[in-house]
C-alpha cells in the first residue's frame, strides 16, 4: 500500500499519497507540513476527544467531570515532533517551526476538530477554556464574572 514510516524508531505511518499531499501543500513550511501530518496521523475523534498535548492544566472545580479527555498519543506527538525537526535540518530551504509553533499547530488542530460541532464543546462544566487561543484577559473575566470569587453575591 505504499505506506511510509515517518521514522524509524516509531510506529507512525502514512500513505505516499498523504505525503505527496502534504510536501506539496505545505510550500516549505514546516508549521503548514505539521498540520497536514496531523491530520493524517490522528482520527478527528482523537483530536476533538483530547486535551490536546495535556499542557494546560485545567482545575476542575465541580465533582462531575465530563468525558475524560487525554493527552494525544505521546509516541504520535514525539514523532511528528521529532519528524518536522529532522525534515526542516536536512531540507534547509525549508521553515523550522519553534516548539512553541509546534505546541500551537497541536492545540490549533484540536480545536478545529472540536468545533466540527462547535456549540456545546467550549463551555465544559461551567467555565470557558479556550485552548490554543491566547485571548486578552477581558475576554475571559466576562465568562468567568461570578463564578471565580466564590464569595456568592
Amino acid at each position: 500500500q505504499g505506506s511510509k514510516q515517518l521514522l524509524n524508531n516509531y510506529p507512525v505511518y502514512i500513505t505516499s499519497k498523504q505525503w505527496d499531499e502534504a510536501v506539496n501543500s505545505s510550500k516549505k513550511d514546516g508549521r503548514r507540513l505539521l498540520r497536514y501530518l496531523i491530520r493524517f496521523v490522528f482520527t478527528t475523534d482523537e483530536l476533538k476527544y483530547s486535551c490536546g498535548l495535556g499542557k494546560r492544566k485545567r482545575s476542575v472545580q465541580s465533582g462531575e467531570t465530563g468525558p475524560e479527555r487525554r493527552p494525544l498519543d505521546p509516541v504520535k506527538v514525539t514523532c511528528l515532533r521529532e519528524f518536522i525537526r529532522m525534515h526542516c535540518t536536512s531540507n534547509p530551504d525549508w521553515w523550522m517551526p519553534s516548539e512553541e509553533q509546534i505546541n500551537k499547530v497541536f492545540s490549533d488542530a484540536v480545536g478545529h476538530a472540536r468545533q466540527g460541532r462547535a456549540v456545546g464543546t467550549f463551555l465544559h462544566n461551567g467555565s470557558s477554556y479556550y485552548e490554543g487561543t491566547d485571548h486578552p484577559g477581558s475576554q475571559d473575566e466576562v465568562f468567568n464574572r461570578g463564578m471565580q470569587d466564590g464569595s456568592g453575591d
